[in-house]
Order: structure tokens, then C-alpha cells, then sequence
């Protein structure tokens, strides 16, 4: 193990920092926290990235340009989910925080542990056996990072991942959505929809500017298409209009059997489903 990227925080919660890994990891049993069981995860995240580092030319091409033949395990999955969500210009990198938090999570709750949360930059894995329960907070714009409601997790729930994208969150957007959460079985789905969804929200107008992704990262995975870079007071019209996109694409989702619960926001006004 590197000891240097790996730290026991002062609340028994790990804090893994490695290559392009930076995640909390905590798990309980018998209400006390399994932070040796969390620093010995970090050999996931060493596995996982030597595998994507073999794949990476594969994952940042869009889903028809790839040859399936050269993926197999962690890479695989991320192709397929990404097949799954239907959208020809979403690549499997649009999964991989959320595929590095599963594979964390699961190696963790296979140790027979009561609950699991691996919080991946914000794309955050979940696993509770059915007696147990969380509350999480929902950040309606990343921006200011401020939470304005709380949520309710069970185990019997079915939620294994909740993960949100949008306008002022780390990853480039090509939506106007200040947030987008998706609710999820597994997080990698939760993050292939929740930066699909958002990026739906997109509405042309004079108060949105757009630029080339490549203009922002030469080295991203979509470097021919456009996001978001600013998006100033929008008419009631334009909010409407994006939160119907959502909404429509959000539906479409559920019936694909991608997600559980979505909760999205575009400058204050909500869309809840579930």
C-alpha cells in the first residue's frame, strides 16, 4: 500500500487520494466504524485503475466506435451501462467515478459489514443490509455546495448509488441544470444518467454560453462537442423548457430500468421523480 494516499480521518472515515481517485470511504458494523477494513480497500482502487489504464483509449470513444473485444471486467461494465442509457455521444468515462465507487463498496460489504459508503467526489456507492438506514443531503447547485433537503436511504430500499451532475460541478455539462441527482441500483448507473439527464436540460439562449469541450481540456473525452460554460438569468420559458427535457428523459430512463428517483434543479425551480 502507498501509505501517502491513504489517511484515517479524525471520524473513522478513510480518505483514499490516488491518480485520479479522491474518495471517503466508511463502513460500520455493530455501530463501530471498520476503518482498517476502508484503508485495506485501497487495493481496489489499485486494481481497478491498472485495469482502466489498459482500456482508456476504448472508454473515451463514443459507444459505436468501440470494439468490445478489447474489455473485459470493470471496462466492460462501463461499456454496457453507458449502451444502455442510449446516447451515442455519452462515452463510458461519463461512468467511471461511479464505477470505482462500486467496486470499492462491494469488495467492502462482501466483509460482512452492516453498511457501506464510498463517496467518490460527490459520485457517492451505497450498501446497507435491510435493517439499516441513511440520510443524505441533496446540494440543488453545486456551486455554493449549500444542501436544502435531506433524504432518506433504507436498505430496503434498493438504492446502491446516488450521483449528481450539472452546471458548476467539477465535470464539464452541456446542460443548463444547476443539478441533477440520480437515484440508482448500482452507482455507475447513477452516474452515466445523471450526466446524461443533465446534459439534456440544454435550452438555447442568449444568456448560455457554450465553447467546445476540447477549448476547456484538449485531453477530455469529448472534445468535438459543446458544454456549458455560463449560463446568466433565463426566462421562465427556458427553465421550463429544460425542466421538461429532463422530465422526459427521466422517464425514459425508468422505464430502461437505469434509475429509481431523480431530483433536479435549474436556477431554484425543482423536478422531482419517484
Amino acid at each position: 500500500m502507498k501509505e501517502d494516499a491513504v489517511r484515517i480521518l479524525q471520524d473513522g472515515k478513510v480518505f483514499i487520494d490516488y491518480g485520479p481517485v479522491s474518495m471517503v470511504v466508511s463502513a460500520m458494523k455493530d455501530h463501530k466504524m471498520m476503518s482498517g477494513l476502508c484503508r485495506d480497500s485501497f487495493q481496489v482502487v489499485e486494481a481497478v485503475l491498472e485495469v482502466l489504464a489498459g482500456s482508456l483509449l476504448e472508454l473515451k470513444k463514443y459507444p459505436e466506435l468501440i470494439d468490445e473485444k478489447c474489455l473485459a471486467g470493470i471496462s466492460k461494465t462501463m461499456y454496457e451501462t453507458v449502451v444502455r442509457v442510449g446516447e451515442p455521444t455519452l462515452t463510458p468515462m461519463a461512468t467511471v467515478a461511479g464505477a470505482v465507487a462500486d467496486a470499492v463498496a462491494d469488495w467492502i460489504f462482501k466483509q460482512d459489514v452492516d453498511s457501506v459508503l464510498v463517496n467518490n467526489g460527490g459520485d457517492i456507492a451505497i450498501r446497507l443490509k435491510e435493517n439499516q438506514r441513511i440520510r443524505m443531503g441533496i446540494v440543488p447547485d453545486l456551486s455554493k455546495g449549500d444542501m436544502d433537503e435531506v433524504v432518506e436511504i433504507k436498505g430496503t430500499d434498493g438504492i446502491g448509488g446516488v450521483c449528481t451532475s450539472g452546471f458548476g460541478g467539477r465535470s464539464m455539462t452541456r446542460g443548463i441544470a444547476n443539478s441533477v441527482t440520480v437515484f440508482a441500483d448500482r452507482c455507475i448507473k447513477a452516474d452515466a444518467c445523471a450526466t446524461h439527464i443533465a446534459n439534456c436540460s440544454y435550452v438555447p439562449s442568449k444568456a448560455v454560453t457554450i465553447i467546445r469541450a476540447g477549448e476547456e481540456d484538449p485531453y477530455c473525452d469529448i472534445p468535438d462537442l459543446t458544454i456549458v460554460k455560463a449560463v446568466g438569468d433565463l426566462t421562465k420559458e427556458e427553465i421550463d423548457k429544460g425542466l421538461s427535457q429532463i422530465e422526459s428523459e427521466t422517464k425514459r430512463q425508468y422505464q430502461n430500468g437505469n434509475l429509481t428517483k431523480v431530483i433536479a434543479d435549474i436556477k431554484g425551480c425543482k423536478y422531482r421523480f419517484h
